[in-house]
């Protein structure tokens, strides 16, 4: 059976953050950032606005291994090492290099993290 097509979509970026976690593959900028989008802004606020406290600390745990993996695979689609992220432990300058790393396209040929989604 023919494996389905990665399409950017809003849709198969949840998907993937929830399904494809356990892999150490790459991650698209869109893929990326849909998943930053929806669950930061969207759901994040919506479950602290019915309540700031448990309900919100779950989701934080829920959500904090998946987003690891997440950025970890975007940091593998630009080429580097998953250990990048350990610059968000140095507060300001170390976000601020996190941030353009997972902002630079992806390398368009094969690399040791595997080929491109797209």
């Amino acid at each position: 059976m023919a494996q389905k097509k990665f399409t950017n979509s809003l849709e198969d970026a949840l998907k993937n953050f929830w399904v494809d976690y356990v892999g150490w593959g790459r991650a698209t900028r869109a893929e990326y950032w849909w998943v930053f989008l929806f669950y930061s802004v969207l759901a994040g606020n919506i479950i602290f606005a019915i309540d700031a406290g448990f309900l919100y600390n779950v989701w934080g745990l829920a959500t904090l291994i998946p987003s690891f993996c997440l950025a970890a695979r975007r940091l593998h689609d630009t080429g580097r090492s998953n250990w990048n992220i350990l610059w968000a432990l140095l507060p300001i300058v170390g976000w601020i290099i996190l941030i353009v790393y997972l902002c630079q396209p992806g390398q368009t040929k094969s690399n040791k993290w595997g080929a491109p989604r797209i």
